[in-house]
């Protein structure tokens, strides 16, 4: 048992007890803290193996989600299998390691949460070489196709997740469902999933649940073992770090936080990529009423994938990497995803060559201060180019003096807001910026 204190603010601090750590991480190896604006929930552990909130080389979350499939196929096998332990050591000195490909017996499901785990999801899944399907939960809302299921999570800044399936009939041949996010507090938001997936799939008694960070009381793990007995189910939680924490006082957010502004633009030239992918051709609605016509791609999972299309999509990120390093130069480049789409520009970035990392935006708004070994230091805010309306955050950007910068974006709505994007990346940085539409570029002022 391993306990640890930590001051996030002064009169605010948490302390965190691990009881169970298989591999032996040091919790800086896993998260740090922050404060985070929102009532609900005014604390965040801080990923630094996701690269959503901190900029991490690409490798770090595709080992993540492979060491997190490796002990699922561990479990599911009831034996041991060396890859775990190579995984987890590659993990905690950052180290380039084998993409493992092992076979289910049975058809699986997984399923990554919106936003922060859709790519740790993805990783999972592609660690899968036979029997593996995956879908990842959206906040985004399409006017034009049913969800197939909705539920909510309560604590979120957004809090409504739904699963659209272009194929339901092949997502109904799943013999266990695998749920992905990385961390779980309550364990609330698991209940609310499983409660609406069972009534979809009665013919399911097995589910598993994999995080980075399992911080349940044992009085929710208790509740649980009652949901199962009660469902007639089993519920299997895997995480690289349990325990549990206890919060004390209040932060006081007193810095002033920088503001969504609209900048000074001069229009940004954007980069069609070269290699064509597959696409699905919905609109969606954002939440201030904005509509995006410009198509999904296949491969992010959003609407159902399979190991074999999988195969095929991770071959075409492969070529779009190709086309971006004759845009390279010398030291470090970021390659930036935006919201839920983390893991195409994060195969990318992987493969993109050397000293390129990989990072996020968010819409979770996190309080930052240039308090001493706080966190989050500094920020950008800036409108979704994708979700015209909501606000996006991009955190800690100045940590390196990057030569470049590529905003990867799936569809854009509107070209003025990409720019806008761009300013707001200018004011912070002096890199070259690079904006690749996955989709293809609109190339009039409003779509």
């Amino acid at each position: 048992m391993q306990k640890n204190k930590y001051t996030i603010l002064p009169n605010y601090e948490i302390d965190i007890t691990v009881t169970h750590n298989p591999y032996l991480f040091a919790p800086t190896d896993l998260f740090q803290m922050a404060a985070r604006i929102n009532k609900k929930r005014q604390f965040l552990f801080v990923s630094t193996v996701l690269g959503k909130h901190l900029a991490v080389r690409p490798q770090i979350p595709l080992l993540t989600g492979a060491l997190l499939a490796t002990m699922y196929y561990q479990q599911r096998l009831g034996q041991e299998v060396e890859e775990a332990v190579l995984l987890a050591q590659a993990l905690k000195e950052g180290l380039f390691a084998f993409q493992p490909a092992f076979q289910l017996p049975e058809a699986t499901l997984f399923i990554g949460f919106a936003e922060t785990a859709t790519a740790l999801g993805h990783a999972v899944f592609d660690t899968f070489c036979e029997n593996a399907m995956y879908i990842h939960t959206t906040r985004e809302f399409l006017p034009d196709i049913e969800p197939f299921v909705t539920f909510e999570e309560e604590h979120s800044h957004a809090t409504s997740h739904r699963i659209y399936a272009v194929e339901p009939e092949r997502l109904m041949q799943a013999q266990r469902i695998v749920l992905i996010d990385d961390e779980i507090t309550t364990g609330n938001t698991i209940i609310n999933i499983v409660e609406t997936l069972r009534k979809k799939f009665p013919h399911v008694k097995h589910y598993t649940v994999l995080s980075i960070l399992d911080w349940r009381s044992e009085q929710q793990q208790a509740y649980f073992m009652q949901l199962e007995q009660q469902w007639d189910i089993e519920i299997h939680f895997l995480a690289l770090m349990r325990g549990y924490f206890h919060c004390q006082g209040e932060p006081v957010l007193t810095v002033p936080q920088p503001q969504h502004i609209r900048h000074d633009i001069q229009q940004q030239e954007l980069i069609d990529i070269e290699e064509p992918m597959d696409k699905l051709h919905y609109r969606s609605i954002a939440e201030n009423g904005t509509e995006n016509q410009q198509p999904y791609l296949v491969a992010t999972g959003r609407f159902l994938l399979t190991a074999p299309q999988q195969r095929l999509q991770k071959e075409t990120c492969i070529k779009v990497a190709e086309q971006l390093k004759k845009l390279r130069t010398t030291g470090p480049a970021l390659v930036i995803g935006t919201g839920e789409f983390m893991y195409v520009p994060m195969q990318i970035a992987a493969t993109l060559g050397d000293q390129v990392y990989f990072q996020s935006t968010t819409r979770s708004p996190i309080y930052c201060t240039n308090k001493e070994e706080y966190t989050i230091k500094e920020k950008i805010a800036f409108d979704s180019p994708e979700n015209n309306g909501i606000v996006n955050y991009l955190y800690n950007i100045q940590n390196r003096p990057y030569s470049e910068l590529f905003l990867i974006v799936e569809r854009i709505a509107n070209k003025e807001i990409v720019a806008q994007t761009v300013s707001a990346l200018q004011s912070v940085s002096t890199a070259t910026i690079h904006v690749v539409c996955m989709t293809g570029g609109i190339h009039d002022e409003t779509a």
